[in-house]
């Protein structure tokens, strides 16, 4: 029986063979994939690179820049919206970075337009790891080896296996793009420390043929009202100064595992026994990096 990948995810698609099937929810489920804007992408996430990588997407079209970082705000109040785990984060990389030429989704629809597996989008129902089959809403597959790729916490749901996820802990966020003026250099970040603020983390992301590129994030808590989050949004960026006058396009979507940590020691230690590998950030819950990936 073939090996089968969950996910159809930068690391899924570096290491598939074209013997093996790829399993995913939707065509467009990953982060990288971007949104679709006429014969454009535009990327979900700020792409900033610690150093040359992905030989395999990017040949070296990487520039350098240099990102400013602004704290407004006491920085003890970031920790109670984002966690103690702020301060080890790849949100606080900033100084000389690279960036890709053109937007990271394009990279990455290249690639997935090369990668010539077999791929199934569907729903996925239950995983039955002793019988080895994957219930889909529209098949079953078999298969002799599982790659996970997915959120591990969503995996281990969908295997019935809900004691182990007690092991794992995450914090959801949500992500507004805004493009408007702003009086931010091209490349900045700024978290906003700021008692009363949903915002947290605002990142100015360069002059595309759009216009100023804004990333705002703002981690979720069970008293956020969703309704007001993009109204909110947008009056905390005019109260910051980050952005002026109207706004030519708004992009927003829920970002359910922003951070995560846990014990997988245990997970991987189950999952090992019944032919489960863990691979990507996502599957092996481990906040890695692009370049880490590739």
């Amino acid at each position: 029986m073939r090996r089968v990948f969950l996910g159809n995810s930068l690391t899924t698609n570096l290491l598939a063979g074209s013997e093996d099937l790829v399993v995913d929810i939707w065509e467009g489920g990953s982060d990288l994939y971007g949104w679709s804007l006429g014969s454009l992408c535009v990327d979900r996430i700020p792409m900033f690179l610690p150093r040359t990588c992905c030989q395999q997407l990017l040949n070296d079209s990487l520039v350098d820049v240099d990102v400013d970082f602004i704290v407004e705000g006491p920085e003890k109040e970031l920790e109670k919206k984002f966690g103690e785990t702020i301060t080890k984060s790849v949100l606080w990389f900033n100084g000389k970075v690279l960036i890709p030429k053109r937007p990271f989704c394009e990279y990455f629809r290249e690639l997935l337009r090369r990668v010539k597996t077999s791929k199934i989008f569907s729903p996925i129902s239950r995983i039955d790891l002793d019988s080895k089959i994957l219930r889909t809403y529209h098949c079953d597959v078999e298969y002799g080896e599982l790659v996970n790729t997915l959120p591990l916490d969503y995996f281990l749901g969908k295997a019935g296996l809900h004691e182990l996820r007690s092991y794992l802990s995450y914090r959801s966020a949500h992500a507004v793009l805004v493009v408007a003026e702003s009086r931010l250099k091209e490349y900045a970040k700024i978290f906003v420390g700021h008692r009363g603020y949903l915002t947290s983390y605002v990142v100015s992301y360069g002059r595309s043929s759009l216009g100023n590129q804004i990333y705002a994030f703002i981690p979720l808590t069970r008293d956020t009202l969703r309704a007001e989050l993009i109204d909110r949004t947008i009056s905390e960026l005019k109260r910051l100064k980050v952005i002026e006058g109207g706004i030519k396009m708004l992009r927003s979507y829920l970002i359910k595992y922003f951070t995560f940590s846990g014990s997988t020691e245990e997970v991987s230690k189950v999952l090992s026994e019944h032919a489960v590998t863990l691979a990507g950030r996502y599957g092996t819950w481990t906040d890695i990096s692009v370049c880490d990936i590739c």
